[in-house]
């Protein structure tokens, strides 16, 4: 497998600009759309030759009679300005299912500038209002895959390298569960082929392109594209689909349509020549988990029930308080930024595209909810005294692996343009991060009429039945509840289960002090942070903080947390007038941090692991067993920077929970799986 490009590494489209404002590759010698009419031509070669109205209605037709929800899956090669895409997404809602939803991938090596695609969309009026939403969550400065957040349709964009990049697809893994139903690896229903002609672009032809397109389809997955150069027949036909030329659009006399003929979808018994009938869009592939259960009303556990409902899931949430959002996630004011890496390794990785999703999802939450999430995107700016401890003070020059659009380096003289007030060092800006409400943010994830919450109720207990289904138990030996699928997303609580207990997550103390607005500090506008945050005044009140206590279980207010919180500010106390021996008001929460920094999130790993079960010693040579269980997944250990973990894996374990592709490329998931614990038990037991 290739390795992930970095962020940095992309470069955007160049182009030159015909006389009827259409856009032109000068590196590729190629049109991006028809100049006899590109709309015509998207509906006629993509959205018509693939049939994709009469096959949504039909296959939302069998999910209402069956009561189930299910997903239709594009891919395409090439996406250009985004016109098959905002074409696609507005026949979608035409045709207006009830219980199908539409995941939309495109993979683009050299995307256009924000300015550019604006441009070239002017010129489809009647997409405008497609164009509108879209651009607005639209990336176009960072390798890798990018996961918007629009309102009835799931779009993921691939930057680099498709083939790459199509090849880190992460998905659930049937043959990893220990008792597995039947949620299959995703698969793909139609195909766009969409990129530059062959002859110029002949890597996004290739063999092993197309043989990678036949092993992520279905029985019965389509595929059509303008191009019918007889290598790109061939190979198609050598992969598996029945091939045949139809009538072009305009000039163009043919175009081509494809359609696969054999599942490459087996069991573990399955010899890999070995194919399965299927119908076009059968029924059995399309499983989905109808109920889950939920155990955490945090962060966590909110954008997780709120990413199942969305998919059509029954949830029901549970949490021990008497509220929700009543740990970490209860403070007035939480600061959403990036987790700074010096190396470029999937941890960067890993953090950036957290806190890219991060940024679209509460901008989507609050577009939906005129703000009552309180979400105010005004930057992060980290000063030099941040890293008053560290080993090695910050360099500008140790982040050059970010792109300036989410990382600037900032002089002190620039500090009161940004922040509002003139601070006596330099900093590290990132100007898309800034404050929100969590609590507000988990009362509006809940919000959904498939999702009901039950505070009160403390899990002690999971088992599973012989139909694969987890019953939930609580303290008191009652009953909470049976689902198919189970999410544990209390933080340091899971280690109470013992599904979960063998993780490492920590309850780390942390004191937020509540300091009054002064004369001085009213002109702040952004988060500055030096070894504490400030966030800006919000109803008369700064937030201060986090204090960082291990091994702690005192929740009640600390006179000399208060001070360190207040001292190290540094400057700015004096300078805004704070008082650090004012009496203490704030609040305690306690997060929960794995051992390495890095959340846990993915399918549970089978606890009843042969090193454990034979007093620590492997009777066998064979290779380890990675075994799962069935239904049941965690999103737990996101410490300090949960607000920009928590959306992202909260999709990430949906999807993996619905047989779905993940928002992760497969190096990102294995940096979050749970198993890479048990995976470094075994190498000390060796």
């Amino acid at each position: 497998m290739a390795p992930m490009m970095k962020p940095t590494d992309l470069q955007n489209a160049n182009l030159t600009w015909q006389d009827d404002g259409a856009p032109y590759s000068p590196d590729y010698d190629d049109v991006y759309f028809s100049r006899e009419g590109g709309l015509a031509e998207t509906h006629y070669v993509f959205l018509q030759a693939n049939q994709l109205v009469a096959r949504w209605q039909a296959l939302d037709a069998e999910l209402i009679a069956s009561d189930s929800h299910a997903v239709f899956t594009i891919g395409e090669l090439g996406f250009g300005t985004g016109l098959n895409f905002l074409s696609c997404w507005r026949l979608w809602q035409q045709t207006a299912c009830q219980r199908l939803r539409l995941h939309y991938i495109s993979c683009e090596k050299h995307p256009l500038t924000r300015d550019a695609l604006g441009k070239a969309l002017q010129q489809w009026s009647e997409l405008a209002q497609f164009s509108e939403q879209f651009l607005r969550f639209y990336p176009d400065h960072s390798a890798g895959y990018h996961r918007l957040p629009l309102p009835d349709i799931t779009l993921d964009l691939y930057y680099g390298d498709a083939l790459a990049l199509l090849q880190q697809q992460s998905s659930c893994d049937d043959s990893k569960i220990a008792t597995p139903k039947v949620i299959p690896n995703a698969r793909t229903d139609a195909w766009f082929l969409d990129g530059f002609t062959p002859a110029h672009n002949p890597a996004l032809w290739s063999d092993e392109i197309l043989q990678l397109i036949a092993d992520r389809s279905r029985c019965g997955t389509t595929l059509s594209s303008y191009s019918v150069t007889g290598r790109v027949v061939r190979s198609l036909q050598a992969a598996g689909f029945t091939v045949e030329k139809q009538k072009g659009f305009g000039p163009k006399r043919v175009m081509l349509f494809a359609q696969f003929a054999g599942s490459t979808e087996r069991r573990p018994d399955q010899s890999p020549d070995r194919t399965t009938a299927a119908s076009i869009d059968g029924m059995a592939h399309r499983v989905r988990p109808e109920t889950a259960i939920v155990i955490g009303a945090g962060l966590a556990g909110s954008t997780v029930a709120r990413a199942l409902a969305n998919r059509g899931v029954q949830v029901t949430v549970v949490d021990k308080n008497v509220g929700i959002a009543q740990g970490a996630s209860g403070n007035r004011q939480a600061v959403v930024q990036m987790r700074l890496n010096r190396q470029a390794d999937t941890h960067w990785q890993f953090h950036v595209h957290s806190y890219l999703y991060a940024l679209r999802y509460y901008q989507a939450l609050s577009n939906q909810s005129d703000n009552a999430l309180n979400w105010h995107p005004c930057g992060v700016l980290t000063l030099d005294s941040a890293y008053t401890h560290t080993r090695k003070a910050a360099s500008a020059d140790d982040y050059g692996h970010y792109p300036p659009t989410m990382l600037q380096s900032v002089t002190a003289a620039d500090s009161e343009a940004l922040c509002g007030i003139p601070l006596q060092e330099d900093g590290l800006l990132q100007p898309g991060g800034g404050w929100l409400n969590p609590a507000a943010c988990c009362q509006l994830c809940l919000d959904h009429p498939l999702i009901t919450v039950r505070t009160n109720t403390h899990v002690a207990t999971l088992t599973q039945s012989t139909d694969h289904r987890w019953q939930v138990i609580d303290d008191q030996g009652q009953l909470t509840g049976s689902s198919d699928v189970v999410i544990i997303a209390n933080s340091h609580a899971a280690g109470e289960l013992a599904q979960t207990e063998l993780y490492p997550v920590t309850a780390l103390r942390g004191q937020v002090s509540h300091v009054s607005l002064t004369a001085a500090s009213q002109a702040l506008r952004s988060v500055v942070c030096s070894e504490r945050y400030l966030a800006p005044a919000h109803g008369g009140l700064h937030c201060v903080g986090a204090s960082y206590v291990k091994h702690s279980t005192d929740d009640q207010l600390s006179e000399a947390e208060h001070r360190e919180n207040l001292q190290k500010l540094g400057n700015i106390t004096t300078q805004l007038g704070f008082d650090e021996h004012s009496p203490a008001t704030g609040r305690v929460g306690f997060r929960g941090s794995s051992q390495d920094y890095i959340p846990l999130a993915g399918a549970v790993p089978d606890p009843d692991l042969p090193e454990l079960r034979y007093g620590s010693t492997q009777h066998t040579s064979a290779p380890p067993v990675e075994a799962r269980l069935t239904g049941l997944y965690m999103s737990i250990g996101h410490g300090s920077h949960g607000t920009v973990s928590c959306p992202l894996l909260a999709e990430h374990v949906a999807s993996l929970a619905c047989g779905e592709y993940s928002p992760l490329p497969q190096p990102l998931a294995d940096c979050v799986d749970p198993m890479r614990f048990i995976r470094r038990m075994r190498k000390r037991l060796r």
